[in-house]
């Protein structure tokens, strides 16, 4: 769903509004709000856990859900809100202090993204080249439907799919090997 404004959102008018939590894109000054399903949401957990144990075993990185912006572009402004994503150590002190408001400037190394029904093709493929244009390394494509996880790989020469992992094996990150999930606790209820 969309909420056309009266004038498009500017970076200052972002950072002045009051906090709603709320999940959505900015996409060239246009608020586009995305309303998850609970099946959406257990997935989100799932993943979430399984990311949080790898953070607290190898303590290379943070584990974040959304809401959460990533900065893409300033002006026109436009921000994505990745379901969760894992950012290094090194990667975060480059950004403000955790307690700091404002999108993401850098980058995180690995985003996932959980399909909906209005993810079409289209909105996806804007979604990752979104990411590859700040620097995102890998995207985890999570499908309820199909219940598997397609890893994603970003070169200088585009984006190529690395595995399709599917319900009886486990997903392994290609920028962090220790991180590896199987694909069935991503769908357990």
């Amino acid at each position: 769903m969309t909420i056309a404004p009266s004038k498009l959102l500017t970076y200052e008018d972002y950072l002045a509004e009051d906090d709603d939590n709320r999940r959505y894109d900015i996409l060239d000054g246009v608020r586009y709000y995305m309303g998850p399903t609970r099946q959406h949401q257990e997935i989100l957990l799932n993943v979430a856990e399984n990311f949080r144990f790898f953070q607290k075993k190898f303590r290379q990185g943070r584990t974040i859900i959304s809401p959460c912006d990533i900065l893409i572009s300033y002006a026109p402004l436009r921000t994505r809100q990745p379901d969760v994503f894992f950012i290094s150590c090194e990667q975060l002190a480059k950004n403000g202090q955790a307690t700091d408001p404002t999108p993401l400037f850098v980058a995180p190394e690995l985003v996932v993204e959980i399909l909906s029904p209005s993810d079409t093709k289209r909105v996806l493929h804007d979604k990752l080249d979104d990411y590859a244009k700040v620097g995102v390394r890998e995207a985890w494509i999570i499908d309820q439907d199909l219940q598997n996880i397609e890893v994603l790989r970003f070169t200088p020469d585009g984006i190529e799919t690395a595995a399709i992992y599917g319900s009886d094996e486990t997903a392994i990150s290609l920028t962090f090997p220790d991180l590896s999930v199987a694909v069935a606790d991503i769908f357990a209820t």
